[in-house]
């Protein structure tokens, strides 16, 4: 006598569902993300800082800069278009923190473990969600503040027009945004680690900015080839027209610092796994 599958039903009478894949976990993340109040306001400061400032340097370094270092001179170092990407980064690296470190504070990490038992596809959902999304804001509110810097700059005709295709800009326009979201990555990667806002915040200004400056004290044999390949520095180069002596070229900066992520990242799925929620 045959035997007929049978579909197991559960108790409620519908069929019961599997374990959730990596597109269900990506969608959970998702919904996380953007429904943060944290994420839209500090985004929109950011966007609101940044090209606000950068204009602002525009406008200041196109009327005070005298003829002789206008003409020759490359607009796009001369707009300020850098200037106010320090404030960016800072941006999306809390936001890199927060995204791991609001669900241990707020006990919210039990139930995503509960409905992810796998907890490094939970980490990878996170990381991919958490890349793409940014990657896409840094993208627009790069070019946006390009464009706008572009605009102030061109209304001074001592300086030669640029256009995207100018030698250099497009990279340094893309190259901000991947810089800015890798910065965003460093901080998910701490806080993954660290589990607490305040104290990942702090590490992450203190490996950007507090030991670099450290560094540079030291003697020129030293202090050179750590300038060189400290992570951050390294990934900086995608978003400058020039390079000194002692640095590396922009993509091979900006590969070092996403090998840096990588690994960061790895030790904070290691973590995952083997703690407590």
């Amino acid at each position: 006598m045959t035997q007929v599958p049978t579909q197991t039903i559960a108790k409620s009478g519908f069929p019961e569902l599997g374990p959730p894949g990596l597109l269900d976990t990506m969608r959970s993340e998702w919904t996380k993300l953007k429904t943060l109040r944290s994420t839209l306001v500090t985004l929109a400061i950011a966007a609101v800082l940044v090209i606000g400032l950068s204009a602002l340097l525009s406008l200041v370094i196109a009327a005070n800069q005298s003829s002789e270092t206008k003409h020759g001179s490359h607009p796009t170092a001369l707009s300020g278009f850098q200037g106010g990407w320090g404030i960016g980064g800072l941006a999306f690296m809390v936001l890199g923190v927060l995204a791991i470190s609001n669900e241990y504070s707020s006990g919210l990490i039990g139930v995503s473990l509960l409905a992810t038992p796998k907890r490094a596809r939970l980490l990878i959902a996170k990381v991919l969600v958490f890349s793409v999304s940014m990657f896409v804001v840094a993208e627009v509110m790069s070019f946006i503040d390009f464009f706008i810097c572009h605009a102030i700059i061109s209304a001074y005709p001592s300086f030669p027009n640029v256009s995207l295709t100018t030698h250099l800009v497009l990279r340094v326009v893309i190259g901000m945004g991947i810089f800015v979201t890798l910065v965003g990555l460093l901080g998910l990667g701490t806080g993954a680690l660290l589990r607490n806002t305040a104290g990942s915040i702090v590490a992450c200004v203190a490996f950007i900015f507090v030991l670099p400056g450290i560094l540079s004290a030291l003697p020129d044999s030293w202090s050179n080839p750590i300038g060189e390949y400290w992570p951050t520095a390294a990934g900086e180069r995608l978003t400058e027209l020039a390079h000194g002596p002692n640095t590396l070229s922009a993509w091979w900066g900006a590969a070092e610092f996403t090998l840096f992520i990588a690994v960061l990242l790895l030790l904070a799925g290691y973590a995952l796994s083997k703690r407590n929620a």
